[in-house]
């Protein structure tokens, strides 16, 4: 019998698609502050029915920043013929384990997960807590306390990236 390492990570449980957007600006990533984790994260939500994973990192950027933004793309190959279409591939995806929160019970986010950078006014709008952050300022925040330690990996490969680059 196959070892099937797919199933070994995703389990039997309820899962749900999601993206988030990590969007870079000036060596820094927008955050903002999750209301029931209580933690720094990349704006994001669920893909709703009908709705493609661009579309949907697009609108809960929208949704939650105000802000529009551009994909950074790392496609291998673009393909625009009239029976298949390429749309912006995530750079990376992740399963994440969500606990029960009231009536809903723990279930996992299959995360696809986009880089941007703003188009226009990088400034953003939100009724929660919403700020651009250095690497030094997301290294100084507590590890699954203020930020999950997964984002805090993220970021630092991003931001180290983007400083190589630049």
């Amino acid at each position: 019998m196959q070892n099937n390492k797919t199933s070994d990570i995703l389990g039997d449980m309820e899962r749900h698609f999601t993206t988030s957007v990590y969007i870079l600006h000036e060596e820094r990533v927008l955050l903002l502050f999750h209301p029931k984790l209580q933690k720094w994260l990349p704006p994001g939500g669920h893909i709703e029915k009908n709705e493609s994973p661009p579309e949907a990192a697009r609108r809960e950027v929208m949704e939650e920043t105000g802000l529009e933004i551009a994909f950074t793309k790392q496609e291998n190959l673009w393909v625009k013929r009239w029976n298949a279409s390429s749309f912006e591939r995530p750079y990376m995806c992740l399963v994440e384990e969500i606990p029960q929160h009231k009536e809903t019970p723990a279930h996992q986010h299959l995360d696809l997960i986009y880089l941007a950078s703003p188009l226009g006014d990088p400034t953003p709008n939100s009724p929660d807590p919403i700020q651009y952050f250095s690497l030094e300022e997301v290294e100084a925040m507590k590890s699954d306390e203020e930020i999950f330690e997964e984002t805090q990996e993220t970021i630092r490969h991003l931001l180290k990236v983007e400083a190589a680059i630049v």
